[in-house]
């Protein structure tokens, strides 16, 4: 066993912290953190209690969405897919920060819809 201190001085410190970094987006390359909403089941509108809260529906047709006036879109534009709680760019089911481990479907809406910018 080494008689040194891990970290002796500032520098060594943020050496190890800048080192701890650089590792994240190679965790991502290897594929650690991606996670696909194929995998993901969907959100159930009708048992999910997050889904009832917000209303959330796999068709923003089928929403009162017209009631609720959202900012940032004509109610009738109101989609998952353009909602910035959405984790993906494209794909029919979606992963949601709203919903964690489940999926949404990109024609869905819910009461937090808010515009991805």
């Amino acid at each position: 066993m080494s008689d040194k201190p891990i970290c002796k001085s500032r520098r060594d410190a943020m050496k190890m912290m800048l080192g701890g970094f650089a590792a994240i987006p190679v965790i991502n390359l290897v594929g650690l953190g991606n996670v696909q909403a194929s995998d993901l089941p969907p959100v159930d509108p009708a048992t999910n209690p997050i889904a009832i809260a917000l209303k959330y529906v796999h068709d923003a047709t089928e929403s009162e969405r017209e009631s609720y006036n959202r900012p940032g879109a004509p109610a009738n534009e109101q989609t998952c897919a353009n909602c910035a709680f959405d984790m993906a760019s494209e794909g029919e089911w979606r992963p949601c920060s709203l919903f964690p481990g489940m999926a949404i479907h990109e024609n869905g809406w819910c009461t937090s819809w808010a515009l991805k910018s």
